[in-house]
């Protein structure tokens, strides 16, 4: 792999990474900062392969109102690891086909494009917040999110093919299958393996340092269960939370702002 490839698909990465925790996670869900309008629509229209903001916020609202109890769309605790690291978003406890999904990459693209708009929308209601905004109603259209998701795959393809041809293809799929694997395995990984706050009287949300560090922060799951709507999860000693640093960069730009801060 040549170095350009290799600094294209790490900053693939990390731009995933800051789309997911910054805009869908600690803006869109749980509303821990404010964000400039042109910002925070440019973080969620590079987010969607995630799913539409909707069906994304509602359906994570209610994981922290019923978190790994028999109501809890996806816990590993009640409905095992393959289930909650991905079988949810097509309804399969089958192994062999959550992990197929699990592997997919650009297929899984296509597969989400199809899908996400029309699942799991039944917690819809606890984001109607969310609903009112004109712009985030727009993408979350089956139709609209479906045309999205297409020019993000065809504009991908297309670069990396142009730049680096078929190898270039290769490294931005292995990167998707990472980039997705990693986010999924907040729901699964984070919720079996790592330091369980006592503090922390429901569910079984971890704090796992290999965690925090693929997912820019978000690793720090048992600190955000038991502060849900902290804009920094690292606030205990010594605890990486790069999401963080990005935000009060941002803060700092004008771009973030009203920051709510659980203090070390």
């Amino acid at each position: 792999m040549s170095w350009s490839l290799f600094i294209f698909c790490f900053c693939y990465y990390v731009l995933a990474g800051i789309v997911m925790v910054i805009g869908y996670h600690r803006w869109l869900s749980h509303k821990s900062f404010s964000l400039k309008p042109w910002f925070s629509k440019t973080l969620i229209i590079f987010g969607l392969p995630a799913g539409t903001p909707i069906q994304w916020a509602g359906n994570h609202r209610f994981h922290h109102m019923h978190t790994d109890d028999e109501l809890d769309p996806h816990s590993p605790v009640i409905s095992g690891f393959w289930f909650a690291h991905c079988g949810w978003y097509i309804n399969s406890k089958n192994p062999l086909i959550c992990f197929l999904y699990a592997i997919a990459g650009p297929f899984r693209l296509i597969i989400d494009a199809v899908n996400r708009p029309i699942s799991n929308q039944e917690f819809n209601y606890l984001a109607k917040d969310i609903q009112k905004d004109s712009f985030m109603k727009w993408v979350s259209k089956p139709m609209n999110y479906r045309i999205l998701m297409g020019l993000h795959l065809i504009s991908a393809i297309l670069f990396t093919y142009y730049f680096w041809g078929v190898n270039g293809l290769l490294a931005w799929s292995v990167t998707l299958i990472i980039i997705y694997n990693v986010g999924d395995s907040i729901d699964s990984i984070s919720h079996l393996y790592g330091e369980k706050l006592t503090e922390n009287k429901k569910g079984a949300a971890r704090n796992n340092i290999i965690m925090a560090l693929l997912t820019l922060g978000d690793g720090w799951h048992a600190n955000h269960h038991l502060h849900p709507s902290t804009a920094n999860l690292g606030f205990k000693k010594g605890q990486l939370d790069l999401s963080w640093y990005i935000l009060l960069l941002l803060e700092k730009l004008g771009i973030a702002y009203d920051l709510k801060v659980k203090r070390k």
